[in-house]
């Protein structure tokens, strides 16, 4: 099943990787620094991975991709 998704959210390192390395984009949630689990130097180096710290944070996030992601 194909999901046609061109944004990830999630708090999981190493989906944000894998989604990450098919070309999509990552906002990986990083709640106010405080998920230990969420640390991971591969998604740090990643270009595509945008760690965010709150909701507002994807917000913002997502806003300044809608120009990118619009087709």
């Amino acid at each position: 099943m194909s999901l046609n998704a061109k944004v990830l959210i999630d708090d999981n390192p190493r989906y944000a990787i894998v989604c990450a390395k098919i070309g999509m984009k990552v906002l990986l949630f990083y709640y106010e620094e405080s998920y230990p689990w969420s640390k991971s130097e591969l998604v740090d180096k990643h270009p595509l991975v945008t760690k965010v710290k709150n909701w507002k944070e994807v917000e913002q996030q997502l806003m300044s991709m809608i120009g990118l992601i619009a087709s």
